[in-house]
């Protein structure tokens, strides 16, 4: 039966032509910074900023997270070397008033996109190391489940207003 349980290895990894499978491990653990994903997966990070703030007061970056690929993929984390804490969070209307609370991840849906905006899904920034002013760039960097690390520079204030495409309604700040 040994043979039999060989045979089937030998077969899986020939058929992957030596290309490497997401293991599940952490990004450490795989000596290497490459993005872990699937053929066919493609994130884009489109006009992504982050909001002015004093040293002392929490910041938060917004953007559009739009998911080209035929799987949903996850954002489990953001940091930043700028900031002490970053943290996921959502604005929620609770007895009437608007809170922030921590989400743990965000869901984008295949072939489709997830907005970050004030009073919805945004990236918390506390701590930070010193002001935030306009004209500033703030060092990003996501953590998808499947698109591994995503690396980007967010340019401090508000950017000017464009049109662009209204996400799906279905899922605009879905999580």
């Amino acid at each position: 039966m040994r043979w039999w349980n060989g045979a089937i290895v030998a077969a899986v990894v020939g058929w992957l032509g030596g290309h490497t499978l997401w293991s599940g491990l952490p990004e450490s653990q795989h000596g290497s910074k490459e993005s872990l994903q699937p053929a066919g997966q493609a994130l884009r990070l489109e006009g992504f900023w982050a909001r002015p703030a004093g040293r002392s007061i929490p910041s938060a970056a917004y953007g559009v997270i739009r998911n080209l690929g035929r799987l949903p993929d996850t954002l489990l984390e953001a940091s930043s070397p700028q900031v002490g804490r970053v943290e996921l969070h959502e604005t929620v209307r609770d007895t009437g008033r608007m809170r922030m609370q921590r989400v743990e991840r965000i869901v984008i849906p295949a072939q489709d996109s997830v907005v970050l905006r004030p009073g919805g899904l945004h990236i918390m920034l506390y701590e930070l190391q010193q002001p935030l002013r306009p004209g500033d760039t703030l060092q990003l960097r996501l953590r998808f489940a499947r698109a591994g690390w995503q690396e980007l520079a967010c340019p401090v204030g508000r950017p000017a207003r464009r049109q662009a495409p209204a996400p799906s309604p279905d899922h605009e700040g879905h999580h």
